[in-house]
């Protein structure tokens, strides 16, 4: 079995044990991979999907389809589409890969996604399974719109196609250049951090035999967006040294990961917002705009299901 199936991770390994981190701990440890790099890399990393677009008559039988992009939303039949909001995806989150790295996300229903003509801003709706939809026609201007020339813009319709088996990515200022993240040498302590996160990847990718892909820059869901979000800024190293002091603490006990993880976030100064979903423009079409589109959420908020809290990034 591969780790396309919903309840199986690489090598046919059970996914949704007791704990969030023990499907991956148990997978690592089987293969060699020291507890204290599995910390490290659970602490580290964020699970990612991602996708390429496909035109619909392209798609192939083996193709892991996992919604689509443009087009008209099926929306919930008391909801409108309204004008200014340009759809930009659909994902079908029973479709989406679940490897061992637990992701947050629901695994039924969909999710939608929103931008603005101008990216300036942005919405994400979440409809859970059993909801009553209907495609809505696309939005009429108002006639002073149309007289300033304003029309609501509609993306081409493509088909989402998950392009990897095995990805994850880690929080850009903690992995090199090679992978994307930092620029420049990290110096002192942090350098120490960071040469420690390298080495856990490295032994994993030896022991297991496989390297998931890395890759910062690429339309995805979930994962961590290409740039450090400024909610992360007085928390990049509390986080790093956090992580430092868990891998002491658990080396006795690492099944209580979960425990000490929930711990540190709530130590950290403020809420640091966890990548939802990026798009790149121009793969969008987008053709009067550049730059990427991000979908921010609270980890309490994405736990919560409380879509409706994302916030909506424009990198130009």
């Amino acid at each position: 079995m591969s780790n396309w199936d919903s309840t199986v991770g690489p090598s046919g390994d059970p996914v949704g044990q007791t704990s969030r981190s023990s499907a991956f701990r148990a997978f690592a440890r089987r293969h060699g991979v020291s507890d204290d790099a599995i910390t490290r890399l659970l602490w580290s990393m964020e699970p990612a999907v991602y996708f390429k677009q496909k035109t619909p008559e392209s798609v192939r039988p083996g193709d892991r389809v996992i919604g689509h992009i443009g087009g008209a939303p099926a929306l919930p039949l008391d909801m409108e589409w309204k004008a200014g909001d340009i759809f930009v995806a659909s994902f079908d989150l029973a479709a989406v890969p679940r490897t061992l790295f637990d992701d947050g996300l629901p695994r039924e229903g969909h999710l939608l996604l929103f931008t603005w003509s101008d990216a300036g801003g942005g919405k994400a709706l979440y409809i859970p399974p059993g909801t009553k939809t209907t495609v809505r026609p696309a939005p009429v201007p108002s006639e002073l719109d149309l007289q300033f020339g304003s029309s609501h813009m509609m993306l081409d319709r493509w088909t989402m196609v998950a392009s990897h088996n095995d990805a994850w990515d880690a929080h850009a200022w903690l992995i090199g250049e090679d992978h994307g993240g930092i620029w420049g040498e990290p110096e002192g302590e942090e350098a120490e951090w960071h040469a420690r996160l390298e080495a856990a990847v490295e032994e994993y990718a030896a022991k297991v035999g496989v390297r998931p892909a890395m890759d910062n820059s690429t339309d995805k869901l979930r994962g961590v967006q290409g740039n450090i979000h400024h909610s992360w800024d007085k928390s990049t190293e509390a986080f790093q040294r956090l992580r430092e002091e868990a891998v002491r603490e658990l080396r006795d006990a690492p099944e209580r990961f979960d425990e000490v993880y929930d711990r540190a976030w709530r130590e950290l100064p403020g809420q640091p917002l966890l990548h939802l979903a990026t798009f790149n423009m121009e793969s969008l079409q987008y053709d009067w705009m550049d730059g990427d589109i991000s979908w921010l959420i609270s980890r309490d908020d994405l736990h919560a299901r409380r879509f409706d809290k994302v916030e909506h990034y424009w990198l130009g």
